[in-house]
């Protein structure tokens, strides 16, 4: 009898009568919603120390700067970064501050990483002119899954993921030694608000670009917060800040009609050779954009801070040696490693990650997850 009993359950197993695996039911809610993960980081600085150590055989290795961050970006279904420094081409010859020039390998780096979103737009888009420029959207044009955004622009870039479509958009303050150009978008109201609108037309999201602000400042100024409140009263969802090279407040901004507003006035560097403490600090932004039944939200927001390290020679103790330059997540970040940080000594300077994570509270919003 006992036998017969298993010969019924297996034939019941095969028919698909019984499984051992219990499968939940989504809510007809649940299933008609689409979702994405967005990551964002802040400025992308090749200085000349980086660029020489990057060299190799006559070409230029950037890979190594970004090991320890590289699996996170790659985690995220879009990820952002701004390219602080125009790709310029090897004739006008590689250079850092004040006038920079990036070698093209920096663009390969980019796509390793994991970036699809890269804004061209800041102060120095013409530091090798119109020509270097040109350059520097020709050679992004060859990476098909990177969208160079900022500079040249006939029509708003829009990028669809699991159903979902984002617009993005660009805006530069200002360009070094007062240069014109047509190249870029200002920050003119009137066009902002056609911009807008003609992006909710086309997607489902508006994500926005500001490269804006006051160098070297840990707090946004009032031109940050006028045209960040402007963009959220026009409806856009995420605002991405970037140009201070620090760490500024993260927060949501309510715009008319009860829109709310991402915005994150400065993410500071992602990768430098910069020497000042507060430039150190850094911001890796993640949240899911919700797609449920045509309406879009912002969703699962969380402040990653990062840490860009560098060592120095230890003979020498001269900051001209410095070398080792990578990023690393603070939670990631050893006492050690700290110790270690060729901005040690300098200036009076010590690198604490107990005074970084002060400064991380200070400045972002407390409805804002920090993950550190």
């Amino acid at each position: 009898m006992m036998k017969i009993w298993k010969i019924a359950i297996s034939l019941l197993l095969l028919s698909g009568c019984m499984t051992t695996n219990h499968s939940v039911e989504q809510s007809p809610q649940e299933a008609n919603k689409q979702k994405i993960s967005f990551l964002a980081v802040g400025d992308n600085l090749m200085h000349k120390i980086l660029i020489d150590e990057a060299h190799q055989n006559g070409t230029y290795d950037f890979s190594s700067y970004y090991t320890n961050i590289k699996s996170y970006i790659h985690q995220a279904d879009l990820s952002f970064v701004n390219q602080e420094t125009v790709l310029g081409g090897k004739e006008f010859g590689y250079t850092g501050y004040p006038s920079f020039n990036t070698p093209d390998e920096i663009a390969n780096a980019l796509n390793d990483c994991g970036f699809d979103i890269v804004n061209g737009s800041t102060n120095h888009i013409l530091d090798k002119g119109e020509k270097g420029l040109e350059h520097s959207i020709e050679v992004f044009k060859q990476f098909k899954d990177m969208k160079y955004i900022g500079l040249k622009e006939k029509n708003i870039p829009v990028v669809e993921k699991n159903g979902i479509k984002i617009s993005f958009l660009s805006y530069n303050q200002y360009i070094n030694n007062n240069q014109q150009s047509k190249s870029y978008r200002s920050f003119d109201k009137k066009q902002m608000a056609k911009d807008v609108q003609k992006a909710k037309q086309i997607s489902d999201c508006v994500i926005v670009s500001c490269h804006f602000g006051t160098e070297y400042d840990i707090s946004p100024n009032q031109f940050q917060k006028e045209y960040s409140q402007y963009l959220a009263d026009l409806g856009v969802d995420v605002i991405i800040g970037t140009h201070s090279h620090t760490l500024q407040d993260v927060k949501w901004l309510k715009g008319k009609n009860g829109h709310k507003t991402l915005v994150a006035y400065s993410l500071g560097n992602f990768l430098s050779g910069m020497m000042e403490e507060e430039c150190q600090l850094e911001g890796m932004l993640t949240f899911d954009i919700i797609k449920k039944q045509q309406t879009i939200n912002i969703e699962n927001v969380v402040l990653t801070p990062l840490i860009n390290h560098y060592q120095i020679d230890n003979k020498y103790r001269a900051l001209e040696t410095r070398h080792g330059f990578t990023v690393y997540r603070l939670k990631d970040y050893t006492s050690d490693l700290a110790n270690q940080h060729g901005l040690n000594g300098y200036n009076g300077i010590c690198i604490s990650i107990d005074k970084m994570k002060r400064k991380v509270k200070e400045r972002i919003s407390s409805d804002i997850n920090i993950d550190m």
